[in-house]
C-alpha cells in the first residue's frame, strides 16, 4: 500500500480563526467537505491496495506478477511493460520478450531482484526466461493471513478519512462553520460521507476476497 498522507483526513472547513499561516486565504468561506472529496481520498487508499497485490501472486502466475517491476533501461528506471511483454508459457514459466534485445540484461536484474520471489531468470535468444517455482499450500495460507491484515490496516485508514471528514460535519451541526452552513446541510453531509465509506469498505472487501480465493485456488 502507499505511505500514508497525514493530510489525507485533514478537511479545510475554512475556519481559519487560530491559523496562522500567511498563506491561507482568511476570507475563505466555511464549507463542509464534499462526498466526492472524501471518496476520491478513500478510493485512493483502496486503489493502491489493489495494486499492491498485483505484485502477490496466487496458485497459477499471472503477468500482472511483473507490474510493479521497474527496469534500468536507457538512462532511467522504467515499468518493465513499457520495455517487455510477458507471457506465462506455462504454471512454471514466464517468457519475457524485451522489445529491444540490448535491455534484457537490465530487465533479467530487474525481475532477479522483486523481494521475496528468488527468482534466478536466464536470458535466451534476446528474452528473459524466468522459472517459477510452485507456491506451497503453507505458504498460500500464510500470504493470505498477511492480505487479511493489510485489508485491515486499509479499512483503518478510510475509517480515518471518514472521521476526518465528520469532525468538520461536527462543527456544522454545532453552528461553528458561520451562518452559511446549516445544521440540515450538516446532517444531510454526514449522511452522504457515512454512504461512500460503506461503498468504498464494500468495495475493499471484495478487492481482498477476491485474491484471497485466486490464491487458494487449486
Amino acid at each position: 500500500t502507499i505511505a500514508e498522507d497525514e493530510n489525507e483526513t485533514k478537511f479545510d472547513h475554512g475556519d481559519h480563526a487560530d491559523d496562522t499561516d500567511t498563506d491561507t486565504d482568511a476570507n475563505e468561506p466555511p464549507s463542509l467537505p464534499s462526498k466526492e472529496d472524501v471518496q476520491a481520498r478513500m478510493m485512493k487508499v483502496v486503489d493502491a491496495m489493489s495494486n499492491s497485490f498485483k505484485s502477490i501472486r496466487g496458485a497459477e502466475p499471472s503477468p500482472e506478477l511483473f507490474d510493479a517491476v521497474q527496469v534500468k533501461a536507457y538512462g532511467s528506471m522504467t515499468p518493465l511493460n513499457v520495455v517487455a511483454q510477458v507471457v506465462i508459457a506455462s504454471p512454471t514459466r514466464a517468457t519475457i520478450t524485451c522489445f529491444d534485445p540490448d535491455t534484457a540484461p537490465g530487465v533479467r536484474d530487474a525481475v532477479r531482484d522483486m523481494a521475496g520471489m528468488n527468482f534466478n531468470p536466464s536470458i535466451e535468444d534476446g528474452a528473459v526466461i524466468v522459472t517459477i517455482p510452485r507456491v506451497s499450500a503453507e505458504t498460500r495460507k500464510a500470504i493470505v493471513k498477511q492480505l487479511g491484515k493489510v485489508a485491515e490496516s486499509t479499512r483503518q485508514r478510510v475509517r480515518r478519512i471518514r472521521r476526518g471528514a465528520q469532525d468538520v460535519v461536527k462543527k456544522g451541526k454545532d453552528g461553528k462553520l458561520g451562518p452559511g452552513i446549516s445544521e440540515d446541510d450538516a446532517f444531510r453531509t454526514g449522511n452522504e460521507i457515512d454512504a461512500v465509506t460503506e461503498e468504498c469498505i464494500h468495495r475493499l472487501n471484495q478487492i481482498v476476497d477476491e485474491k484471497q480465493e485466486t490464491i487458494m485456488a487449486v
